[in-house]
């Protein structure tokens, strides 16, 4: 039961990481310069990551892993975030914020403790999307 549950929290992260864009968009020639461009790239890059190391809490590791995946994209988002500033630097703590989250649940789940409750994905998926905004990204989905 307890892996069910982090697999539950494992699969939706991973769906919330997904950025559908392959670039920052005009809107950063117009509002953020090349720390701008170069900030977005670079949390892109980290999400990409994530992601496709599948955000698996099965494999080697499980929960515990995937929570510090999740602990350490939060830390490069948040740092990318306050390079570029702006409305970047806020969208990207605000997503790094919900990674937090999200790793604090995974370890909660496992160490058995299954009252620690569930990230919020809605609200993962808006600042998700903020980001989006902000970056410039254009054809932006998430999960």
């Amino acid at each position: 039961m307890r892996m069910s549950a982090a697999k539950l929290v494992g699969a939706l992260a991973v769906g919330g990481l997904l950025l559908g864009s392959t670039a920052c968009g005009p809107v950063d020639s117009i509002t953020g310069g090349g720390k701008k461009k170069t900030a977005c790239k670079n949390i892109e890059t980290e999400l990409k990551s994530v992601a496709s190391s599948g955000g698996s809490v099965t494999g080697s590791g499980g929960a515990d892993s995937t929570a510090q995946k999740f602990s350490e994209a939060a830390t490069k988002i948040r740092s990318e975030g306050q390079n570029a500033g702006g409305d970047v630097e806020t969208a990207a703590t605000a997503f790094a914020g919900d990674l937090d989250n999200t790793a604090a649940t995974l370890r909660k789940l496992s160490s058995g403790n299954l009252s620690g409750g569930t990230p919020n994905f809605t609200q993962m998926q808006q600042h998700g999307e903020d980001l989006g905004k902000a970056c410039g990204y254009s054809g932006f989905r998430i999960g």
